[in-house]
């Protein structure tokens, strides 16, 4: 009985242990919410350690390519939408907005999910008058890299490449908010 008791204990203190230290080093990796204060009430979901992008090449609808690494040095937001989605139409307005005066300090794109659908994309274009940059998702595996599960989707990287923020779902992207979140999750003055 004494061996099971002791066995027992040492498990326990194990146990103890180990999850102290998940939780120490979860807490340390998690960034603090004093770094954006405007990401909790703006539906932000941060990421618990440094995450780099990952890479990728897209066809634009204009008919030329852009690569991720070409906006090293300057934050990119990439908004990422279907030719299907009524919200994601209302939102890439609000991002026209958002992006007036600010496109020196930042890299705004939008993604289209269904990029075999470029007739309809252009019509989609022509339409709500997006001037914004649209990248085309054809096979390429954007969509499992960056974890796109449903739409309108926001991921945010910054300068250093590393993705610093994730928003799902529709937002008021006109809002100053939306502004103070990005510059916040990047770093902006």
């Amino acid at each position: 009985m004494k061996k099971v008791l002791s066995g027992l204990f040492a498990a326990f203190w194990t146990i103890f242990f180990f999850m102290t230290s998940v939780s120490f080093l979860w807490a340390a990796a998690t960034p603090s919410p004093s770094d954006c204060p405007s990401c909790p009430s703006f539906g932000v979901q941060r990421f618990p350690a440094k995450k780099e992008a990952p890479p990728f090449t897209l066809k634009r609808l204009d008919g030329g390519s852009t690569t991720l690494s070409d906006c090293r040095g300057k934050p990119v937001v990439l908004f990422f939408w279907g030719s299907w989605c009524e919200s994601c139409k209302e939102d890439i307005v609000l991002f026209e907005k958002l992006a007036e005066g600010k496109k020196d300090q930042i890299s705004i794109f939008t993604v289209v999910v269904d990029g075999e659908r470029e007739k309809r994309i252009r019509q989609i274009v022509e339409k709500v008058k997006i001037t914004l940059p649209v990248l085309m998702v054809f096979k390429e595996k954007v969509i499992d890299t960056y974890e796109v599960r449903m739409i309108p989707m926001v991921v945010v990287i910054n300068q250093e490449g590393f993705m610093v923020g994730k928003i799902v779902g529709q937002r008021d992207w006109s809002k100053p908010e939306a502004w103070s979140v990005i510059k916040e999750l990047c770093g902006l003055h």
